[in-house]
């Protein structure tokens, strides 16, 4: 079981969630850019697997949901509460209803 599990419904279609979820990956790259090691999409866009410093996740897109599953080092763990907050900030400003 992920540390961290946040899935969220997008009621966008699949082909606008997975732009906007390749948006949200691609700026936790940017502005994390020091923690990443490597993120691996498949040929469908649908599923990422992300690796860096202390963390691995798996970023995913469907029909109807996005999904992020981070589990975390034993170092990592006591910055769960700050990571959790920053995905669903994340999630909230691209798959709100006002981010549209």
């Amino acid at each position: 079981m992920a540390d961290i599990s946040v899935k969220k419904e997008h009621g966008l279609s699949l082909s606008e969630a997975q732009g906007k979820i390749d948006q949200v990956v691609s700026d936790i790259k940017s502005e994390f850019s020091s923690l990443i090691k490597s993120i691996d999409w498949n040929d469908e866009k649908t599923h990422a697997k992300v690796k860096g410093k202390g963390f691995s996740g798996d970023f995913t897109v469907d029909e109807a949901n996005v999904g992020i599953d981070i589990d975390l080092s034993f170092f990592a763990k006591p910055f769960k509460e700050k990571v959790e907050t920053k995905i669903n900030e994340r999630l909230a400003a691209y798959f709100s209803a006002d981010a549209e």
